[in-house]
């Protein structure tokens, strides 16, 4: 924890009748990434994305993208009590270049606070990180904001907050669903009779195992890298960024699940899963496309929640529903479908609710916005 001296001196607050300040997140703080961590740790809203690890992979997949990190912790009076990540990188909407307030995965995760505030605190802390997260936006020229609020666990109170948040600082506020279910002693006896089948046809052609801790060799971490490209067509984010991956399962918040052939040794797939505050989340795979008949996917899963029933985890977060079928601000991709009738082979309906809010801060971005949307109605209703 830094010195209260040395968080007095690097206060970037210009108001100093106020209570509030923000204080830049950066390596001129001592201890920074623990103080970010132990807050994250301590707050009710602290979910996977807000941890050091993932602000780090954010860093390094969103490198081509030309990012500025202005993320900041919220000070009350010289106490460090919460943490707002905040990047600006790159964002081509159609053929416009601009220029958004986002993690690499199109978002940013709320800002959290320690969990000893007072309700009424709490409310005039996120107003505060609010103004200063758009202040700071707007002068990197950020044309975007997008943040979703995503708690470990559903509090009751998420609507009021957003509610208050977006009619206050003029947001957009939408509600949409993620494939998240509960993992039981039944789980695998009551996925769809496909999955089933899948698991007792392929299953036996492959050999499975775990990878976390000092197994994530270099040579895991490459085979994932090799394999991911291959799977995706090509490579499209740092070398670095699958370093930051394997970091995760290096340092106990994830493990791989590896499939290999039996008859070749070849690797057929991996899944990273992400573990956070006892709950599991789906992070990224890559399928030798070589492997693509034998579903490989279903085959990874299925291990997952064996090693998830194994260690307790109570959770298992697959992602976002998609829209199906399409709406007039959202048109369902075939690839989108196909992912949706996958997650839900697990999930059987089980979802959570998310919160999410945007702002456009340039009418360039919001034209392009807008064209692109045009664009994508014209060609789903066939009226080019």
């Amino acid at each position: 924890m830094p010195s209260l001296k040395n968080l007095k001196k690097l206060s970037s607050d210009n108001d100093k009748k106020s209570a509030l300040s923000a204080l830049d997140a950066n390596s001129s703080l001592p201890n920074f990434s623990n103080l970010w961590q132990e807050i994250v740790d301590d707050s009710r809203d602290g979910w996977i994305w807000h941890t050091w690890l993932f602000h780090e992979f954010n860093h390094s997949a969103g490198e081509k993208n030309e990012l500025y990190d202005l993320s900041f912790f919220v000070m009350d009076e010289k106490r460090a009590v919460g943490v707002v990540p905040l990047i600006v990188q790159k964002k081509p909407i159609g053929n416009y270049q601009g220029l958004e307030a986002s993690y690499y995965g199109g978002f940013l995760p709320w800002p959290c606070f320690r969990r000893d505030l007072a309700p009424a605190r709490m409310l005039e802390l996120e107003d505060f990180a609010f103004t200063e997260l758009e202040k700071r936006a707007r002068k990197a020229g950020a044309g975007h904001i997008k943040i979703m609020l995503i708690p470990p666990q559903d509090l009751g109170n998420e609507v009021e907050r957003v509610r208050s948040i977006a009619n206050k600082h003029r947001y957009v506020a939408t509600t949409f669903d993620f494939h998240r279910f509960h993992i039981r002693e039944n789980t695998l006896s009551e996925v769809r009779v496909c999955s089933r089948q899948y698991h007792r046809k392929f299953s036996p052609l492959f050999e499975f195992s775990i990878a976390e801790g000092r197994n994530v060799t270099e040579q895991v971490e490459k085979e994932y890298l090799h394999l991911h490209v291959k799977n995706a067509g090509g490579q499209f984010r740092s070398d670095d960024s699958y370093t930051k991956q394997a970091d995760f399962a290096r340092f106990g918040e994830a493990f791989y699940v590896i499939a290999r052939e039996k008859k070749s040794g070849k690797v057929a797939g991996m899944l990273l899963v992400n573990l956070y505050k006892n709950a599991a989340y789906y992070g990224s795979v890559a399928i030798d496309p070589a492997f693509k008949n034998k579903q490989v996917g279903h085959l990874l899963t299925w291990r997952v929640i064996e090693e998830l029933l194994k260690r307790g985890i109570k959770t298992y977060e697959l992602g976002p529903r998609y829209i199906n079928p399409s709406t007039l601000t959202t048109i369902s991709t075939s690839k989108e479908r196909g992912i949706n009738l996958f997650k839900e082979a697990w999930a059987r309906g089980e979802t959570r609710k998310i919160y999410e809010i945007e702002k456009f801060l340039s009418k360039d971005f919001l034209n392009s916005y807008i064209n692109t949307l045009d664009e994508s109605l014209v060609k789903y209703f066939g009226l080019e």
